[in-house]
């Protein structure tokens, strides 16, 4: 009788012991993992900057938010805001995915993963004190004997590139700040800067227009993208930008960036 009560017992038994062996899932755990993809920035408003409320944003991060992530089905986590130095060493070990804007050098080329389409060009000027002697610049002699402030890391034109020109690098999230202060100190003789969009941006937002004449270089645009890990991960990452930018507009980029400018 005690037997025939066991064998009555049993498929209970086995169902409480495949139910206690199952592991113990959240609300949460039943949905698919979503990838986080991880973006490093450093300061070039509007492009790349601290938000009114406090968070690492500007329009390059727009872009990834509103066009890629959606389209990769990701989520992005944003860090920053750092030197380039720094964000390319995060980049090579690993602890952030991608700087979403930046140029092309050999350099980088050397060490990382270019997309095959670019994000937008940009405008390459040189800056001076409003009482400075020079208000064009129509050949290279003109800044012959110059000392000129720029940024470590970046990209230089050709038309900057001789022995009579010299530059003075800072490396420093404020790189505009730091220089800014030493043209108007005098300490250098005037100042570069690759991003005409961004320069007057940043000038007018800090209320240093007055104090300084901005001169275009006439030299070709200068073609900024988004930047991947030389690593599986960074490989697969830039294969499927490469895709998705086929099917993104060619001025979404350039769009969202006009959010941010305030026309005269």
């Amino acid at each position: 009788m005690i037997r025939n009560r066991l064998v009555s017992l049993l498929p209970v038994l086995l169902l409480c012991v495949f139910v206690l062996s199952m592991p113990v899932l959240s609300a949460d755990d039943s949905k698919p993992v979503r990838e986080t993809i991880r973006i490093g920035i450093f300061v070039l408003p509007p492009f790349m900057m601290t938000t009114e409320n406090g968070d690492a944003g500007g329009a390059s991060v727009d872009f990834w938010r509103e066009y890629l992530a959606p389209a990769m089905n990701v989520d992005i986590v944003v860090s920053g805001l750092y030197p380039i130095p720094r964000l390319k060493m995060m980049l090579e070990k690993g602890e952030i995915d991608v700087i979403p804007y930046i140029t092309k050098i050999l350099d980088r080329e050397t060490r990382f993963l270019y997309p095959s389409r670019s994000l937008t060009a940009v405008s390459s000027c040189i800056v001076v004190r409003r009482d400075s002697p020079l208000e064009t610049i129509n050949a290279q002699e003109d800044l012959f004997g110059m000392t000129i402030g720029y940024i470590t890391s970046g990209y230089v034109p050709p038309f900057i590139l001789h022995e009579q020109i010299e530059l003075e690098l800072v490396t420093t999230t404020e790189f505009r700040e730091i220089n800014h202060r030493k043209l108007m100190n005098g300490r250098v003789d005037a100042l570069l800067d690759i991003n005409y969009l961004s320069l007057v941006y940043e000038m007018n937002s800090k209320g240093y227009s007055k104090d300084i004449r901005i001169i275009p270089l006439d030299e070709d645009r200068v073609a900024i993208y988004s930047l991947f890990g030389q690593t599986y991960r960074g490989r697969k990452l830039r294969a499927l930008y490469d895709e998705i930018m086929e099917t993104v507009p060619p001025d979404a980029f350039d769009t969202i960036t006009r959010r941010y400018l305030v026309v005269e």
